[in-house]
């Protein structure tokens, strides 16, 4: 057990750490984003519910099931952040356990890791605003129109679902970006190490 543990911890040094950390750190904005946007999408169909006391049942029971579908999409989301999180753990740690690690290797690969999380923090930032501005218009036109629950009904459901894939894709193209990365520090080490024999 002691052999097997010694042999563990050289291969959870630091580019272990540094993945580990920063698929963390991508997938707690993600989850923060999507909390953010779907409450925003909540408030602004509790107004629209607030406005539709008056009318008849119909509309009542559409804004309900509105409600409804959209709590719907929200567990969704968690749930698909949550098992996507697990899985990318699962996926780009795998490597780390089949073989050594070259830490010159990963020093030069540090940078593009650093480069690729920057950029999807960004996307993932990016794309939150822009959903969020959406949402404000949409309040600011049920202002000024008046009561059109259809209409706004279906637009902040369709926002939130667009929202999710949105995310759900940026996430999943972050993991994919760097299941490729490692496998091909791995390639880049064999050549290297032939390279080297054929010399000698």
């Amino acid at each position: 057990m002691n052999n097997s543990l010694s042999r563990l911890v050289p291969r959870l040094r630091e580019p272990a750490l540094q993945l580990l950390a920063s698929v963390i750190i991508v997938f707690l904005l993600g989850f923060g984003a999507d909390i953010l946007l779907q409450r925003a999408i909540e408030l602004f169909v509790a107004g629209i519910v607030e406005q539709d006391t008056l009318f008849y049942s119909a509309v009542r029971q559409q804004d309900v099931f509105a409600q409804n579908i959209l709590a719907v999409i929200k567990q969704l989301s968690f749930l698909a952040l949550g098992v996507g999180f697990v899985i990318a753990l699962v996926f780009l740690f795998i490597p780390f356990y089949r073989r050594p690690r070259s830490t010159k290797v990963f020093q030069s690969g540090s940078k593009q890791l650093l480069k690729a999380t920057l950029l999807t923090l960004r996307g993932i930032a990016t794309v939150t605003f822009i959903f969020l501005v959406v949402t404000a218009i949409y309040e600011l036109f049920l202002r000024i129109v008046g009561n059109q629950p259809p209409f706004f009904l279906l637009a902040a459901l369709v926002t939130a679902s667009m929202y999710v894939f949105i995310l759900a894709y940026s996430l999943f193209d972050y993991a994919k970006e760097l299941r490729a990365m490692y496998p091909g520090a791995v390639a880049k080490r064999r050549t290297n190490h032939h390279e080297g024999r054929s010399r000698k």
